[in-house]
């Protein structure tokens, strides 16, 4: 293959004719992605490693019943996702999604003293959005990671999760709900979250 192409799609249509160099290109291009996903999935990095093996394996295999997708990226989401689910169920291992992802943002600070306490206090903040975000079924979690991580919209998460979008449009309003829920919950237990120079106890 001496030609370059703009988009993905374009190189999924010279690997159905055989071409691994095109192969070489899609793997390379959506190996972080995929891996990045299955670990949302399992913390068992072997396992995540294996299945995107395996998934493009196959895929050189049957290249020639393979069609043309209208998205490559959410073809290779959706495949890996039914791949993990598969080894999973083999495994009979509890699903497990790496929330790790979520950004906790915070100002700047203007002293030692107010950068110490705004570490403690973004530090504390993100425990308890993990720990509401970890109260969710692994499908809400799912959801969410592919809106709001992925910037999936609701037709791709529809063929990722093998749902119909109403069913996506309903899930994730559950999802956020629920997560807007347990977070409430969490902070009207009591927060030390201070101000820099206090030891008030909100």
């Amino acid at each position: 293959m001496n030609v370059l192409f703009s988009n993905p799609e374009d190189y999924w249509a010279v690997f159905l004719d055989g071409d691994k160099l095109a192969l070489d290109h899609i793997v390379k291009t959506h190996y972080n992605l995929l891996y990045n996903y299955g670990r949302k999935f399992s913390t068992d990095v072997n396992l995540v490693k294996d299945c995107i093996q395996e998934l493009f394996l196959s895929l050189w295999r049957n290249r020639e019943n393979t069609g043309q997708p209208a998205s490559v990226k959410h073809y290779l989401l959706k495949a890996m996702r039914r791949r993990l689910q598969t080894a999973l169920a083999r495994l009979s291992k509890q699903q497990v999604i790496d929330i790790s992802f979520i950004p906790i943002e915070a100002s700047a600070g203007t002293s030692p003293e107010s950068d110490r306490v705004q570490n403690e206090n973004k530090t504390e903040l993100n425990s308890k959005i993990v720990k509401a975000f970890s109260c969710l079924p692994a499908r809400q979690q799912e959801i969410i990671y592919l809106r709001f991580c992925l910037q999936a919209d609701a037709a791709n998460i529809a063929q990722i999760m093998g749902l119909s979008r109403q069913s996506v449009y309903n899930l994730l309003k559950l999802a956020l709900d629920r997560l807007r829920e347990v977070s409430v919950t969490l902070f009207e237990q009591g927060s030390t979250l201070r101000m820099p120079g206090t030891m008030m106890v909100v």
